[in-house]
């Protein structure tokens, strides 16, 4: 059986889990939109509304290091439904001290600071969950799934809160998100498994540095993972700077109105192509196809870009963009599965937060540098810089995978390891 072809429908305990985490990614979504409404009426302040949105990027880069040890040494199941716990209930604080009358920014900003930092640690669980739940051949599947569960999140999310707030008002509506986060902790707590693979003593005694330098050691030693790590970061980079200059750009070069309702589409755009990367994702991977489809799927963004920067028209810019979010997510689905496949399971988490920070870490600095290129040119040539950035990561990529296993000897040794041992997971999982 080959790695993607294998129906989900064979893994029960994975969809049941995988939607529990789809309702909290759908809370999420209404909260994404709702807590900087509730910010801004509070304080009427665009710059602290702003400064919600990179306190949910700190605890990342703070923690990351250290979520991705715990999780590998410790019970992954606990860790993800902890977070879904911890979340809600401090997602919960805020709409009781509105009731009360003590809401303050302070108390908004430490939600926040304190939730995303949960998250850090229950979404370096889930990295190294997925693939002992449903084994090597469905890990395409799994992930693709998870992807299209964001995606769809994202779109459908937006109007949520929009309705929700028009109904019952922005802090009223957080209570949707708190109730999404108990909700999927009820569903996940009826999963028996730890969501990992037997291992040794050994592993579980190890520390965090040890592990860490171990995950290191492990990603320098894996040519396709390092090579795929180095290309996200230039493809985060080359992002930031077309989401961070989407709005001037949709107003200056294609003259579409600041309160337009077509920007909002542009976004939206964005949510599906990813959605459509979630829903092929399965059809397409292969282990042995790496070589070309990461490579070919930053070159074609790279491409997308370069159109964004000639083009002045709207209908265009809507294709372009939905195709470029396809791209994109398409290629980063390639490398987080890749580092699952080829990642033994007590290394897993931390290899993956690795990868997620230097995925995450490369969005600030390329909106910065758009910032600062469109200030002293235009967009335009912020975009064509981006455009180059995408295209030189997807060639450097194929020049490096041409030598590399390309996936296919670590995918092959990885399921040669869970051989026998897959079908325990399952079932202790039901």
């Amino acid at each position: 059986m080959s790695a993607t072809s294998a129906s989900l429908r064979a893994e029960p305990t994975f969809v049941r889990w995988a939607s529990a985490e789809g309702v909290s990614m759908l809370g999420t979504a209404v909260s994404s939109v709702v807590l900087p409404l509730v910010v801004y009426q509070t304080t009427g302040s665009a710059a602290q509304t702003g400064a919600l949105f990179a306190l949910r990027v700190v605890p990342y880069l703070v923690f990351g290091l250290v979520a991705g040890p715990v999780a590998d040494r410790g019970d992954r199941r606990r860790l993800i439904i902890g977070g879904n716990l911890v979340e809600g209930t401090l997602v919960a604080t805020i709409p009781i001290a509105h009731l009360l009358g003590v809401l303050t920014i302070g108390q908004i900003y430490v939600v926040a600071l304190l939730a995303a930092t949960a998250f850090v640690f229950s979404d370096a669980a889930v990295f190294g969950a997925v693939p002992a739940l449903v084994g090597p051949e469905r890990l395409a599947a799994a992930n693709g799934f998870l992807s299209t569960l964001s995606a769809g999140s994202e779109i459908v999310g937006p109007v949520i809160a929009g309705a929700l707030v028009a109904a019952i008002g922005a802090t009223n509506a957080i209570w949707i998100d708190a109730a999404s986060f108990f909700a999927a902790a009820a569903v996940q707590s009826t999963i028996r498994s730890s969501f990992r693979e037997p291992r040794d003593a050994s592993a579980v005694a190890e520390g965090i540095r040890a592990t860490l330098r171990r995950a290191s050691r492990f990603i320098r030693s894996d040519r396709t993972v390092a090579t795929l790590l180095l290309a996200g970061f230039g493809n985060s980079f080359a992002f930031g700077t077309v989401i961070g200059l989407l709005v001037p750009y949709a107003v200056e070069e294609i003259g579409v109105p600041a309160d337009d309702g077509r920007i909002g589409l542009l976004y939206g755009a964005l949510g599906v192509g990813s959605l459509a990367a979630g829903l092929l994702f399965a059809r397409v991977f292969r282990p042995g196809r790496i070589k070309v489809l990461t490579p070919g799927a930053l070159v074609l963004a790279g491409g997308l870009v370069a159109v964004l920067a000639a083009n002045t028209r709207w209908v265009t810019a809507l294709i372009a963009i939905a195709l470029f979010a396809w791209a994109i997510m398409t290629a980063v689905i390639v490398g987080i599965t890749y580092r699952q496949l080829a990642a033994p399971d007590d290394l897993r988490s931390s290899v993956n937060v690795i990868g997620r920070m230097i995925a995450w870490g490369g969005q600030p600095f390329g909106a910065a540098a758009g910032a600062a290129i469109s200030a002293t040119a235009d967009v335009p040539t912020a975009y064509s810089v981006a455009a180059v950035i995408m295209l030189v990561s997807g060639v450097g990529a194929a020049i490096a995978l041409r030598t590399a296993d390309g996936g296919r000897s670590a995918a092959a040794a990885y399921e040669r390891r869970l051989d026998g041992r897959v079908a325990d997971v399952r079932d202790a999982g039901q």
